[in-house]
């Protein structure tokens, strides 16, 4: 009687395994000094000279073509993993909610990853 109700709570653990979205991804940022913006939903956040953040916007994002200052909801070093809590703020006082953020090896290598993307979603229709 004990091995039928232990494969029946196996059964049920690994259900319920299955069934649970995945861990949310967690990402850490390490020293956030500055910022380069591409478009009004993209932009690269650098941490010193080796470590760029691509970041993309739930949707478009007016007051960062400003070129003014922004502002993180979070502190330059941080381990972020619920990202859809995060936001960026602009000088028009904007909250502009955060999408993805992936590590990049540069400004150039972001642009090129949108780029490729953007192809893909072309050839695609």
């Amino acid at each position: 009687m004990n091995r039928i109700h232990l494969a029946a709570a196996a059964a049920i653990a690994s259900a319920l395994v299955l069934s649970a979205p995945a861990a949310a991804e967690r990402i850490r940022l390490v020293n956030i000094n500055g910022y380069n913006v591409i478009d009004s939903q993209h932009l690269v956040l650098n941490g010193g000279a080796t470590r760029h953040y691509l970041v993309t916007l739930q949707r478009h994002c007016d007051g960062l073509r400003s070129g003014a200052a922004i502002g993180t909801s979070f502190p330059s070093t941080a381990t972020l993993s619920l990202l859809h809590m995060e936001y960026l703020s602009t000088a028009l006082e904007e909250r502009c909610y955060i999408d993805t953020i992936e590590p990049v090896a540069s400004l150039e290598a972001a642009r090129g990853m949108l780029e490729q993307r953007a192809l893909e979603s072309e050839a695609a229709r």
